[in-house]
């Protein structure tokens, strides 16, 4: 992928002349420029590394139970998939098959998993952390499909693109220390601290995650354009399940009505793609979609879902450099 910026000269080149092989080569190496070339400051892949790990860490175990209660905390005890006390005989369905996995395996890939996580928040070997914790959490998937999770796929999937962005070029406890030994005690052979900051990285890697939140939110808004759904049948149905609640939904439901609310979310997930795709109205666009999975998230339980759609969208707040897309 290209990381230079496209200078004037390059831009101007013409996309006429020559044979038809050469004149659609010639488009299709622009428009990967187009949409691809460029810089980003290197702070916003080492934010989004942070938070997708401590969602992670979060997410699979019970941290946080004595200060604040999660949802997940209803069946997670510890290590998420370290309860293998259930007596004999377990129901046991695994992906792939003959893919079970002993007690013993298990807890040895758990601990893996919970170390890999920790040492992807600080920011060691930060690339090959998060394809190895990517890896091992699917094959825990793939040993049972009852411990399967729309947003847990879509936390993994989010670690292999962060696999191949440049995550660990800041905010990493090995570049913090190496900056600090700089500062405090430096010698000749040794980088001031001022040279340890990497102050931009290649933008396509930024463009990969963007797509993929864009590719979540046309989804979830094309799921919802049924007549059933917009008439409110499905919220009504989550409602009677108790699924839906609380003084927002009360609010919202009264205001608007089943259908209104129906239409209302299935409008504004479009609203929310199509103002993430545009430059000019991207940074409102994140705004709407942080308050769209606030106010999701305090009408039902969507588990980690909110919390890794915002690190996902974070991913349009900042400038872009020689890039027009």
């Amino acid at each position: 992928m290209p990381t230079d910026a496209l200078t004037r000269a390059d831009a101007a080149l013409p996309l006429a002349g020559g044979s038809r092989g050469e004149r659609a080569r010639r488009r299709m190496a622009h428009a990967l420029d187009w949409l691809f070339a460029g810089t980003v400051a290197s702070s916003v892949y080492g934010a989004m590394r942070i938070g997708i790990a401590g969602i992670f860490l979060v997410r699979h175990a019970d941290w946080l139970r004595p200060w604040v209660y999660l949802e997940h905390h209803r069946f997670v005890r510890g290590l998420m998939f370290m309860d293998t006390s259930a007596l004999a005989p377990r129901l046991r369905s695994p992906l792939v098959p003959f893919l079970t996995l002993g007690d013993t395996t298990t807890h040895v890939l758990v601990y893996v998993r919970t170390g890999l996580s920790l040492l992807l928040l600080l920011g060691v070997r930060a690339r090959i952390t998060a394809a190895l914790l990517a890896l091992v959490s699917y094959l825990l998937f793939a040993a049972d499909r009852y411990r399967y999770y729309h947003h847990l796929h879509l936390l993994y999937v989010t670690l292999f693109w962060l696999a191949l962005a440049p995550i660990g070029d800041s905010l990493t406890l090995t570049r913090g220390l190496a900056r600090l030994r700089a500062r405090f005690w430096p010698t000749a052979e040794q980088p001031t601290a001022v040279s340890l900051r990497r102050a931009s990285s290649p933008l396509w890697p930024l463009q990969l995650l963007r797509a993929q939140a864009l590719s979540v939110y046309v989804a979830a808004a094309v799921s919802k354009l049924d007549a059933s759904f917009l008439r409110g049948d499905a919220l009504r149905e989550l409602e009677t399940a108790w699924v839906l609640k609380g003084a927002v939904w009360e609010t919202a439901r009264d205001a608007l009505g089943y259908g209104g609310v129906a239409t209302f979310s299935a409008g504004t997930e479009l609203m929310i793609a199509l103002g993430l795709a545009v430059r000019p109205t991207r940074r409102v666009s994140v705004l709407l979609a942080w308050t769209f999975h606030a106010g999701i998230s305090l009408c039902m339980p969507v588990y980690s879902f909110g919390a890794q759609m915002a690190v996902l969208v974070f991913a349009f707040w900042p400038k872009t450099t020689s890039n027009p897309a």
